[in-house]
């Protein structure tokens, strides 16, 4: 498998776009063109998972002073379970050396009809050196576990990568806060 950051008009937007669309729930997805118009303007980098000119996954990332946010990771359903996803991750964390790594997972719940598909999710990240910050979340898309890699972010700093990441106006619509 090769995995390579190539720049927007390379990209296989409408393929990326079926991925994005079959892995992500409404609610935890922003409307596609903003994805690529923050690739497009350089403040999210697009990392993708090709193997025989196919796309396999993705991971969009977004740096921000000493932290990069993993906002989406993505593998296709027609390949799930073969460590696509494990590779993309050592390879996110291998092109931001010293950097500490966030992301978002869907806090741990047994009454959400999701339950099994989050412990998944969990204990893939756990498999792949992340760890949890104990900081958690509200807003919009649900309640979230914030992970991290390669260190532990404060609450502000999470939350100011979060502004970056989203811009002021979109991170106030957001609603997004602390949980207790």
């Amino acid at each position: 498998m090769n995995m390579e950051i190539l720049n927007a008009n390379q990209k296989p937007w409408k393929e990326i776009k079926e991925i994005y669309m079959e892995a992500f729930p409404k609610a935890e997805r922003k409307p596609f063109f903003t994805v690529r118009r923050s690739v497009n303007k350089g403040k999210s980098l697009l990392l993708t998972a090709m193997e025989n000119e196919v796309l396999q996954g993705f991971v969009m990332a977004i740096p921000y002073k000493n932290m990069v946010m993993v906002d989406y990771l993505a593998v296709s359903s027609k390949i799930r379970s073969r460590g696509t996803g494990s590779k993309m991750m050592q390879e996110i964390c291998r092109y931001f050396p010293g950097e500490k790594i966030v992301l978002l997972i869907e806090r741990l719940d047994d009454t959400a009809e999701n339950k099994d598909q989050r412990i998944a999710r969990r204990r893939f990240y756990f498999k792949n050196g992340f760890t949890s910050s104990n900081i958690y979340i509200t807003g919009r898309s649900g309640n979230m576990e914030i992970l991290n890699f390669g260190g532990t972010v404060s609450k502000q700093e999470y939350m100011d990568l979060q502004q970056h990441a989203l811009g002021k106006l979109m991170f106030r619509l957001s609603g997004i806060q602390l949980a207790v």
